[in-house]
């Protein structure tokens, strides 16, 4: 596992988009990329599997 924080932008199966923060990274035993997500406001974070069609990684840094 991999502590980072890389602000994201996630889109629910509705069509609706919100920010949100990726605070780690881990890959499973069968060689998915998983990242501790959670969205804002929102519940507490979650382990979902990396999508990057609904989980846009935004800059974290220097635009």
């Amino acid at each position: 596992m991999r502590w980072v924080y890389q602000p994201v932008e996630v889109q629910y199966p509705d069509g609706t988009w919100e920010l949100g923060r990726i605070s780690a990274w881990w890959t499973d035993e069968a060689g998915e990329l998983c990242c501790r997500l959670r969205t804002l406001p929102g519940d507490g974070p979650r382990w979902h599997r990396y999508d990057p069609e609904s989980i846009r990684l935004l800059p974290s840094t220097g635009i």
